[in-house]
């Protein structure tokens, strides 16, 4: 009786394998779908701030609606707006929003211009991705994602 029984946890154990295996390499791979691509159909809704309030060196935090990642829109100037998404490109950390004209990652300790989002000081190797920012009378508009 219990070699009967452990013969059929076995038989069992074999199907169980071979049915994951089959599911992992036995069907075809997908394609990689770009993680950063706007949706498609109807027109994401527009994120808009007041201008008032993004005061010059700061930010507001909005978030992109194509992906819900959070987004800072900056005036690092006066009358000079941009955005960039608040994901590190080091790691995929939470930047903290600019200060003295910098973003600071807490992660790792990379750091951005925020005017440009470039890197100043890694271990991150590439810049902030950038968006569009348009200003509607008091109005900031978050653009799409740039290349």
């Amino acid at each position: 009786m219990v070699d009967g029984g452990i013969a059929a946890v076995a038989i069992g154990g074999g199907g169980l394998l071979t049915g994951s295996l089959t599911a992992t390499f036995g069907r075809p791979k997908q394609a990689a779908v770009p993680q950063r691509s706007a949706p498609a159909g109807p027109a994401a809704p527009a994120v808009s701030v007041a201008a008032a309030s993004v005061p010059v060196g700061g930010s507001a935090q909005v978030k992109d609606p194509a992906t819900g990642d959070a987004v800072y829109i900056v005036q690092p100037k006066a009358g000079q707006y941009c955005a960039f998404s608040a994901v590190c490109t080091h790691s995929g950390c939470a930047v903290d929003a600019p200060k003295n004209g910098q973003l600071y990652c807490p992660c790792h300790g990379s750091r951005f211009d925020a005017a440009t989002g470039a890197v100043v000081n890694g271990p991150a190797t590439k810049a902030l991705p950038r968006y569009g920012v348009t200003k509607d009378g008091d109005k900031l508009n978050l653009g799409p994602l740039q290349s």
